[in-house]
């Protein structure tokens, strides 16, 4: 068992060509799940995530209890990330739990190609409240969100940097712990309390971690290669050991 099992990883690494997604004679492989990379987000209190214009990750709790999402990517470089984030709160008011509190946002997120959030991030809020922290008489402002703010092409060159926050002063729950962030730096706009929705973007130029990737970014035009016969199979009789 364990000689069949060395002898299809063997023919699986041998398909896979080492780092490139093409195959002699000009063909390209198919994808492996090693070609991913993992994507964690912990949001105060709500996130969609955007890679390259396609939406890959919707925090799938709008407000509490606090939690961490995380899937796989397929990347490709350049890598334009676009986040929409938003802490809870009363679309008319700005606050929470009854309009009793105003809460706080939060944001931090971690690439498993080395990609973390930091102040070097475009950051701009799209909806303020309550509105000079008024508590008697809350009201919100709100700024039209551009209908293609998630896209490569959007031009965010006028807006500023995201701010950098400590743990302390975001205050994580418990699921933070229990994931790897290390690196990473919490963000939101210079108002942690009155901007609501904020809109972070970010672009990868390659990988930070240096490590060479395939591009599949041509992968829906292309008929891919399959592996060889055996190779990322389970030997007969179970798994391999």
């Amino acid at each position: 068992m364990r000689v069949y099992a060395a002898m299809v990883a063997a023919v699986a690494a041998a398909w896979a060509g080492g780092a490139g997604a093409q195959q002699p004679g000009g063909g390209m492989r198919k994808p492996q799940i090693a070609d991913t990379i993992r994507a964690t987000v912990y949001a105060d209190n709500w996130f969609e995530l955007y890679v390259n214009g396609v939406l890959v990750a919707v925090d799938s709790i709008a407000f509490i209890p606090h939690n961490v999402i995380a899937v796989d990517l397929l990347p490709t470089y350049p890598m334009t990330i676009a986040v929409l984030a938003r802490d809870n709160a009363d679309p008319t008011t700005g606050m929470e739990y009854a309009n009793t509190n105003i809460g706080d946002g939060g944001l931090i997120l971690k690439f498993g190609d080395g990609t973390v959030t930091t102040g070097s991030w475009k950051a701009r809020c799209f909806s303020r409240g309550p509105v000079g922290g008024d508590r008697n008489n809350p009201r919100v402002k709100d700024t039209p969100l551009p209908a293609d703010w998630f896209t490569v092409g959007f031009d965010d060159s006028g807006w500023g940097n995201a701010r950098e926050y400590t743990e302390r002063e975001i205050d994580p729950k418990q699921p933070y712990y229990e994931h790897d962030f290390k690196g990473a730096r919490f963000i939101w706009t210079d108002d942690l309390e009155l901007d609501n929705t904020v809109v972070f973007r970010h672009v990868v130029t390659r990988p930070p971690d240096g490590k060479p990737r395939p591009d599949f970014s041509n992968l829906n035009n292309v008929v891919p290669q399959g592996p060889p016969p055996g190779a990322g199979r389970r030997p007969p009789g179970g798994r391999p050991r």
